[in-house]
């Protein structure tokens, strides 16, 4: 057996080693055991679905959709308990009340499509991250993390509430935003880069002091396109408290 046959036969077994070691998931159920799960088929789901009730519980959805009848949650903790290393990546969530709703719990959302949803689409607790997602056409808020959280990287648009709002020492980081009402907003310890935010109803960027925003793109916004909560932020006056450096508005 020659170097590239060998090292097929290796890839090949540790893929199948893989996908052995990952629990099916095949309905709606409540998940209490720690490890990866795999989804392997569409699920219609009527009220909540999964209830995360372990910590260290990773799911991939494997490209499937997860669709709801417009009420409860496509992921939940039980009982409103934190849970700790929870990730839910790779597929599409709509129609729930909310598509991840864990206001508790430290949350990793990757590469999820989150539409249609009748709250807001994604909800989760400190030091959580949405990475490479969409989040599209919900009813309220697109992404709502806790303190500490990491937004990037995501496409948020046509939500009924704020397109991101983040708690205190935040990130939001090469997202583009629009059409929601706010575009941003962050509390206390902010920082917003890289992002575009425009065509929102109300304002692109709305940032708590202090704060800095760097190398943003913000255009098209009925309200003011950068503003900084309850105050002005002219940077040659003592009122501003928020960096405000390199960012194009129009």
């Amino acid at each position: 057996m020659n170097r590239l046959t060998r090292a097929l036969a290796l890839v090949a077994c540790l893929v199948s080693i893989d996908a052995a070691a990952a629990t099916t998931l095949n309905k709606c159920k409540t998940l209490n055991e720690p490890g990866p799960y795999v989804l392997v088929k569409n699920i219609d789901a009527a009220g909540d679905c999964f209830v995360i009730a372990a910590d260290f519980v990773e799911i991939n959805l494997d490209g499937f959709v997860v669709s709801g009848n417009g009420t409860g949650s496509a992921f939940l903790e039980q009982l409103a308990v934190g849970r700790h290393g929870v990730t839910i990546r790779n597929g599409v969530v709509k129609g729930f009340s909310s598509a991840v709703f864990m206001l508790n719990s430290a949350v990793t959302v990757e590469k999820v499509n989150a539409t249609g949803n009748t709250f807001n689409a994604i909800s989760a607790g400190d030091t959580s991250t949405v990475r490479n997602c969409q989040v599209l056409d919900n009813a309220g808020a697109g992404v709502a993390l806790g303190q500490r959280g990491m937004v990037t990287g995501n496409v948020i648009n046509d939500n009924q509430g704020t397109g991101v709002v983040v708690g205190l020492g935040s990130s939001v980081i090469g997202n583009a935003v629009g059409r929601n009402v706010v575009g941003i907003s962050t509390a206390e310890g902010g920082l917003v880069v890289n992002n575009v935010s425009r065509n929102n109803s109300s304002y692109g960027i709305v940032m708590d002091c202090p704060g800095a925003a760097i190398a943003n793109t913000t255009s098209n916004n009925l309200g003011d396109n950068f503003r900084q909560s309850g105050g002005t932020c002219d940077p040659n006056t003592t009122d501003c408290c928020v960096v405000n450096e390199h960012n194009s508005t129009i």
